[in-house]
């Protein structure tokens, strides 16, 4: 998932960029001219600018979807672990937005749930 996303963005730019900076030790974009940087959010301005424009983007769309799933609390948490979202994942279960990789999922029943796709075209930082 994680390639693809960088695949669909680097994509977006519209130009080969000379050299793509990851923050941490994993190159999951695998082109050669990538150079991963531990802790590259607390040491490099690009990452740590790149860091933050995640967050709020992250965090607008969780916001807009505590409209379609009010009873998680998503327009307070953002999709964090509170008291609030923690007890609607025990009552109502996961919605098919859900991580379930957080370790804190791994109880939850998911009977088969999909991944939700919207069907309008996700925009990009670009457009």
């Amino acid at each position: 998932a994680q390639r693809l996303a960088a695949d669909r963005a680097l994509a977006g730019l519209g130009v080969e960029p000379d050299r793509v900076l990851l923050d941490g030790n994993w190159d999951f974009v695998g082109r050669g001219n990538t150079t991963t940087v531990v802790k590259g959010d607390a040491t490099c301005l690009s990452i740590a600018a790149a860091s933050i424009v995640a967050k709020v983007t992250r965090d607008r769309i969780m916001r807009a979807e505590s409209t379609s799933y009010p009873w998680y609390d998503f327009d307070e948490n953002k999709g964090y672990p509170s008291p609030i979202h923690r007890s609607a994942l025990a009552t109502m279960g996961p919605s098919a937005i859900h991580r379930r990789s957080w370790v804190f999922m791994d109880h939850l029943v998911w009977n088969g749930l999909r991944r939700f796709v919207r069907p309008d075209a996700q925009g990009t930082l670009f457009d």
